[in-house]
């Protein structure tokens, strides 16, 4: 891992990682905002990963090099909750991309503030998806985080796949099932590659789907939204 800037030797502002000074900052903190709480539910169930460090729990979170713009505007969401300076890179060690940048991420420190996180997510160790998750903990916010990550329009540029090709069938239909109620969709679960099962958001979804997530698309993802077509309203008389 190249990392495109340098904490020497544990060291930031002059203090090691570990000293009372940086530990005394993370005590301070406030627990997380309500819009960072929604956006890491929607980047969990996406892309994000949670490691457990004795009793705290910390979130990493990266992107291909393709979106760049939208992993460095996560970071700059949480910013406050890592000691990195900036996203550090990855690089492609073969093919014919080899020695160019194949990633970008960032880790936040472990904090107690990710441990209502870890216990929603995790289990024996492992990521997945509890019966409620969706229900009592997703939001339009939150459901856009997700799309950016997971999301795939397709050819008709209405419908939308959500790639969940790591959850197993029943967690698939759970989240399906969970979205349907919530925000009134019509999601199908599909299987993918023979062997997968991913969402599948129908056409006829697109103008409510557009509605939920454009408020809070990221610019550079905002080629993930259903295409709506204007309606012509003739003014009155004519």
């Amino acid at each position: 891992m190249k990392s495109t800037h340098t904490l020497l030797n544990n060291i930031k502002n002059g203090y090691p990682l570990n000293s009372k000074y940086w530990q005394d900052y993370k005590k301070s903190l406030p627990n997380l905002p309500l819009n960072l709480y929604q956006i890491a539910v929607g980047s969990l169930l996406g892309d994000a990963c949670l490691y457990r460090v004795s009793k705290d729990t910390k979130i990493k979170f990266e992107q291909g090099y393709m979106h760049k713009d939208y992993l460095f505007s996560l970071f700059d969401l949480f910013k406050l909750y890592t000691f990195h300076e900036q996203p550090y890179s990855r690089i492609e060690k073969k093919g014919v991309r080899e020695g160019e940048i194949k990633s970008y991420s960032f880790r936040t420190f472990t904090h107690s503030t990710f441990n209502d996180l870890w216990d929603l997510f995790i289990v024996d160790g492992k990521k997945s998806i509890k019966p409620g998750l969706i229900t009592n903990h997703l939001t339009d916010l939150g459901l856009t985080y997700w799309i950016m990550d997971d999301g795939s329009l397709q050819k008709d540029k209405k419908s939308l796949i959500i790639h969940t090709q790591s959850y197993t069938k029943a967690e698939v239909e759970s989240l399906s099932l969970e979205l349907n109620t919530k925000f009134n969709l019509n999601s199908i679960v599909k299987i993918h590659k023979k062997i997968y099962h991913v969402i599948f958001i129908p056409s006829k979804d697109a103008k409510l789907l557009y509605d939920l997530i454009s408020p809070h698309i990221h610019s550079s993802m905002s080629y993930k939204l259903p295409v709506i077509k204007a309606i012509n309203i003739l003014p009155i008389g004519t």
